[in-house]
């Protein structure tokens, strides 16, 4: 009777067991090839946790080594896949979303309850840098021990500035033909990774919104410079302040100047431009989080 029994409770057990088994190969036959990875590789989980903490350093430091293991999990991902009829819907996976998805869901990132500027900046830019590493493994150089980025000249800086001596404008650009690796901020990233999704042109920007950068910040920059020294030569009473100012149109201007400076709508623009930055993606405007500091 006791052997029963014990025979009994060995079978249970072995039941159990077996079950459990079962389980477990069920949970291990639904995962995706993302979650295999990060399953059997700690790195990923462990610089995205202390990204997440907001080291001081994290986009010096952590960016490139989370680059390294973005470009080492899609590289996975492809391996395990390519036996596979690619779809639309496959295709979506390796995608800047998708990724950021998952890297969230690693360290439980929750965007909406837990708002991480830096953090998010960081992981951006690490899928970014990963993907174009992926894409074009000849043109990018993460030194993951040095925490260093290099890009192929060219490809950092596809437009190189050349000063015209004597010339009305005094630069014009050129494109850059250099195959050198050089090093580059994690600012770069974002400029490059726009230029290949199309989001703006090689050139920088695009034609309308660079020449009205552009012209807006000569003409204020040329205003600050004339206007000091017109104010100089007056306190001189020198003649010269009179080729400056020879046009009752030129106080008519001024007037309106100061009146537009001493208005709300002028307060209203310096605070827009204290309190809001360009999101991520380029195309909107989100509130600074300056309870928080971005390492560059």
């Amino acid at each position: 009777m006791i052997n029963l029994k014990i025979y009994k409770y060995k079978l249970v057990n072995l039941n159990k067991v077996n079950m459990s088994n079962n389980k477990n190969e069920t949970v291990k036959n639904s995962l995706t090839p993302f979650e295999i990875f990060t399953d059997k590789n700690a790195n990923l989980k462990r610089y995205l946790s202390l990204a997440l903490k907001n080291t001081r350093e994290i986009m010096r430091v952590l960016l490139p080594k989370i680059a390294v293991e973005v470009e080492k999990m899609i590289n996975f991902h492809l391996n395990s896949t390519k036996n596979q009829v690619q779809t639309n819907e496959t295709k979506k996976i390796i995608n800047e979303k998708a990724i950021r998805e998952h890297l969230y869901n690693l360290v439980g990132y929750k965007a909406k309850e837990e708002k991480n500027g830096a953090f998010e900046t960081v992981v951006y830019r690490a899928i970014n840098l990963g993907k174009m590493k992926v894409d074009t493994p000849d043109q990018i150089e993460i030194d993951e021990k040095e925490s260093k980025i290099y890009m192929v000249s060219k490809v950092a800086t596809p437009f190189i500035e050349q000063k015209l001596k004597g010339q009305k404008g005094g630069t014009k650009k050129v494109p850059n033909e250099s195959n050198d690796l050089v090093e580059v901020n994690t600012g770069t990233i974002d400029t490059v990774y726009k230029i290949r999704s199309g989001k703006i042109s090689k050139g920088g920007s695009t034609k309308d919104t660079k020449m009205i950068a552009n012209n807006f910040k000569a003409i204020s920059k040329a205003f600050f410079v004339n206007f000091d020294k017109a104010i100089t030569l007056a306190n001189k009473k020198d003649v010269k302040f009179f080729d400056m100012v020879n046009d009752e149109s030129v106080w008519q201007n001024l007037s309106n100047t100061f009146t537009l400076f001493n208005s709300k709508a002028y307060q209203d623009m310096r605070n827009f431009s204290e309190d809001y930055e360009v999101s991520i993606n380029g195309t909107d405007v989100i509130k600074k989080d300056k309870s928080k500091k971005i390492a560059s």
